[in-house]
């Protein structure tokens, strides 16, 4: 894949402006960039784009613009494609396709007025815009002029300003959310020293939930300003690896399906020497391998939902047509209990991975849940890590510099006191309850602290979930080691 980049850099006349400009797009591998406050007059555009890239095709809103150019487009046509399908003297929205694997995103660049009155015809448009984007992949990029809480700025307002609570209201409203970021916070300065100095996120890239689903490595990535007032802001797409296979998590669902008991008792009638704690891990150990089979078994749980919905409905017909059918009405029966179990797992199955305990839009709402699960995915990639001695790693190797810092960290060998000075500890409990911390722990109380823990919270090492341990009563009562 590649990247692309929006940037503020007032003056692009200037020859150093423009060395700047080609910097960031040789150093980032910028396929698609957008300059903003290029304050370059409408005849002149032409001959600047020609100095930044001569290879590149250029477009901008010239056009829409009272005085000089607003927004600035360019693309390497060897490598993509960009159509623009509208523009206004704030935006131009975009359609990218990249050559090498002929993906495709829908990319708004924004550069907002900095009056707040006038970027409601910026919101108006965004707005609008989105109910062409509902089922395609969207990011919006570029200068807001807009932040959108109290921690985009380093002054700490304690108060939004109208122009804030309206972007926020845009942004809530065409359901977007800023993808995952690293490198500079703040992406303004006033840079005056005297005055005070302030910094301000204005500059973002926010995209919808299709967006993370067709590119789930997207990151975007804010480089310091350099010779301007505000970070270029690069959205990095790298190629999608080939995953590892992922550990073994317990899937809740399948306790309630036939055959789960069989296969526990199965396993826990295993003779296996050795300590207890260590029969018990060996055990969990080999029920990965029955638990697994049985979840496949299950089958695609949205697909099944699809098809118990198609039987329903086509019988549903039959039976409008023929009331007085026996054989329709108990058929309608089974497919009503089977529509009905195909949601229960699949509202199961989606609730347990987006660690959310409640439903607030409906008894089962799965596409709230999808995006719960597909937003949680992508906030939680790393994208890139600077180890101890300042050198950069991006994708796997990020990984690998982790493992790396750690165990160095960690493997370290120090001297070790065993014996603390005695004074050392001044308030002591009492004998009565120093007894009580080291009696002996009843099996009730493990039950009871076991069973009080919700079965939806992240499981351990293993991948077993507290419902396995839960369900039915059965561990700590039925079934002994």
């Amino acid at each position: 894949m590649g990247s692309i980049a929006s940037w503020n850099i007032r003056g692009l006349n200037r020859s150093l402006k423009q060395k700047e400009v080609r910097q960031i797009v040789v150093d980032n591998h910028v396929q698609v960039c957008a300059i903003m406050e290029t304050h370059v007059d409408t005849l002149n555009v032409p001959k600047v784009c020609q100095k930044v890239f001569s290879s590149w095709m250029w477009n901008s809103n010239a056009s829409c613009c009272l005085k000089g150019t607003r927004i600035m487009i360019g693309w390497d046509p060897n490598m993509a494609d960009v159509m623009v399908l509208s523009q206004t003297d704030q935006v131009i929205h975009t359609q990218v396709m990249f050559k090498l694997d002929r993906k495709s995103l829908f990319c708004t660049f924004v550069y907002a007025d900095n009056n707040y009155r006038n970027r409601r015809d910026l919101w108006n448009n965004l707005c609008t815009h989105s109910s062409f984007m509902k089922d395609k992949p969207w990011v919006i990029m570029g200068d807001f002029n807009a932040s959108l809480s109290h921690d985009d700025s380093s002054s700490g307002s304690s108060s939004y300003s109208i122009g804030t609570r309206e972007f926020r209201e845009c942004v809530n409203s065409i359901d977007v959310f800023d993808v995952n970021s690293t490198g500079v916070h703040y992406t303004w300065s006033n840079n005056q020293l005297r005055g005070g100095i302030i910094f301000k996120k204005l500059d973002r890239i926010m995209s919808n939930i299709n967006l993370v689903a067709e590119f789930p490595n997207a990151g975007a990535y804010f480089h310091p300003f350099r010779v301007s007032d505000h970070a270029p802001c690069i959205l990095k797409l790298p190629n999608v690896a080939r995953e590892k296979p992922r550990p073994f998590k317990f899937v809740n669902l399948i306790a309630e399906k036939h055959g789960f008991l069989e296969a526990i008792k199965q396993i826990w009638g295993k003779e296996i020497t050795g300590f207890r704690m260590y029969q018990v891990v060996m055990k969990l150990k080999l029920l990965k391998t029955p638990l697994r089979k049985l979840f496949c078994q299950q089958g695609n749980l949205h697909e099944n939902v699809k098809k118990a919905r198609k039987e329903l409905d086509e019988c549903q017909l039959v039976m409008d047509q023929d009331p007085a059918n026996v054989e329709v009405l108990a058929k309608h029966s089974i497919l009503l209990k089977n529509y009905k179990e195909a949601i229960h797992d699949e509202a199961t199955f989606l609730q347990q991975k987006s660690k959310v305990d409640w439903l607030t839009l409906g008894d089962s709402n799965t596409k709230y849940f999808h995006n719960v699960v597909k937003a949680k995915n992508h906030r939680s990639r790393i994208l890139l890590i600077r180890d101890a001695n300042g050198i950069l790693h991006e994708g796997g190797a990020a990984a690998i510099a982790l493992v790396n810092h750690y165990s160095n960290f960690f493997g370290s060998v120090g001297h070790v006191v065993c014996r603390p000075n005695m004074n050392l500890f001044r308030n002591k409990l009492p004998i009565m309850k120093a007894n009580n911390m080291v009696r002996a722990v009843t099996d009730d109380e493990i039950k009871d602290a076991m069973f009080s823990i919700a079965g939806n919270k992240a499981p351990g090492p293993d991948g077993i979930h507290r419902c396995f341990l839960k369900k039915r009563g059965m561990w700590l009562g039925k079934i002994s080691v």
